[in-house]
């Protein structure tokens, strides 16, 4: 089949998918709203997917993917990617969102082009749940690698869901409403090939302005009004990843200590302790990536500060803060496939398991919160590698799912 009646079949059939979508969503409107905040429905994160993916695909027919051995994602004569994209993203702790994000990636003038680029991006969303989400972050690599700094500096206005702390999850949530600017600097020096060591500091003046909490789950929680986070501390990391936004090989560690006391303008007084490990694997054509991480609270932090389980990226089945306590780990494991015909597309099977505790002896399998799922894939941008994603994770509460932009890890 020539490859201009190949393309305009495949956009026939879209078009059917989108109508058959369209008129599904507006038959079942009414069942939409009345839904709780946290139980999603079975089919509208396909339709956000595919309005997305679609104009793409039908955009960039003259585009080739990169071939699997490519470690040079931004061509050999550029040395500067620019993307600028609509956010439409549904996560199970927003709903449906939109706004829009740009990335620019670039290759300094005398920086040597097998070093990492450095990438800022500017995004703005918001959500059907009356969130908002403003931010520019950054990661800023010296020629020779010798420094990088990254960082964040945002202001959201946001809606979180609290089930209670601990092991013991209520069948219903509770809402809290919070507005807050952001600050996130990470200062690192290169002290031998791929591993930086530096200075990281986190601020967050958080203010809750309401709560919803019919059921009384908050109860005996402190804070309620929320408070400024300071943390000044360490952070180290090791990244042989080939590649940023997809690695096919390499590895990341993550670790940063953090520690929050009046002498720095903190309203709290604790340390944090958080870990990240990555490691991706080549099969063939497709990749095998793993995680660990965890995050450990040891102190007085505010509720809103323990360590979290759950969300689109650490655990997916489960609502980002569904559980909340001192202590919180998780294993990952994701396998991803790059179809070789349809090269732009993609899919993911993945499964975790994890816990979170207050004391070690609440340890064991008998408290453990597995997951899996699957996802689909397709590929927005060639020069950057970077992916739109669609996933669906089974945790013990329920199905969640997840559209939204780059992988999980």
């Amino acid at each position: 089949m020539p490859k201009h009646q190949w393309i305009e079949k495949m956009e026939n059939i879209a078009k059917r998918v989108i109508l058959w979508f369209r008129d599904f969503s507006e038959r079942t409107q009414s069942l939409y709203l009345t839904q709780t905040p946290h139980t999603l429905n079975n089919f509208r994160f396909l339709y956000v997917f595919l309005l997305i993916c679609i104009p793409y695909y039908l955009s960039g027919q003259n585009q080739e993917a990169p071939e699997t051995d490519n470690n040079d994602a931004t061509g050999e004569d550029k040395r500067v990617s620019f993307i600028a994209i609509p956010l439409v993203f549904y996560l199970p702790e927003t709903r449906l969102g939109f706004g829009g994000a740009s990335n620019l990636s670039l290759h300094w003038k005398n920086q040597d082009r097998s070093e990492r680029p450095s990438q800022f991006t500017i995004g703005a969303a918001y959500t059907l749940n009356e969130q908002l989400l403003t931010y520019v972050s950054y990661n800023i690599y010296l020629p020779g690698e010798t420094f990088w700094f990254r960082g964040e500096l945002g202001y959201y206005d946001y809606v979180y869901q609290f089930f209670g702390t601990g092991q013991d999850r209520a069948p219903e949530n509770a809402n809290f409403f919070s507005k807050y600017p952001r600050l996130k600097v990470d200062a690192l020096r290169q002290i031998q090939e791929d591993v930086f060591f530096g200075l990281s500091y986190r601020f967050d003046d958080y203010q809750i302005t309401s709560i919803d909490d019919p059921e009384g789950i908050f109860g005996d929680v402190a804070n309620l009004n929320g408070g400024i986070t300071s943390g000044l501390g360490v952070a180290g990391v090791v990244d042989t990843r080939d590649i940023i936004n997809y690695p096919r090989k390499g590895m990341l560690f993550e670790l940063s200590v953090l520690g929050n006391n009046e002498a720095i303008g903190a309203d709290f007084e604790y340390v944090s302790v958080n870990t990240s490990f990555s490691k991706y694997i080549p099969i063939r054509n497709n990749v095998l990536a793993l995680n660990f991480n965890s995050t450990n609270i040891f102190g007085e932090a505010p509720f809103y500060e323990l360590a979290q389980f759950g969300g689109g990226k650490r655990s997916r089945g489960y609502i980002e803060g569904e559980y909340r306590a001192d202590h919180s780990f998780a294993f990952q494991a994701e396998y991803r496939l790059r179809f070789q015909k349809l090269k732009r597309f993609g899919a993911v099977v993945f499964a975790s398991i994890g816990q979170v505790f207050d004391d070690t002896e609440e340890l064991g399998f008998e408290n453990a919160l597995p997951a899996f799922g699957g996802g689909i894939r397709y590929l927005l941008s060639v020069e950057q590698n970077l992916n739109l994603r669609a996933d669906a994770g089974f945790g013990i509460n329920g199905l969640q799912f997840y559209v939204t932009f780059a992988e999980a890890f």
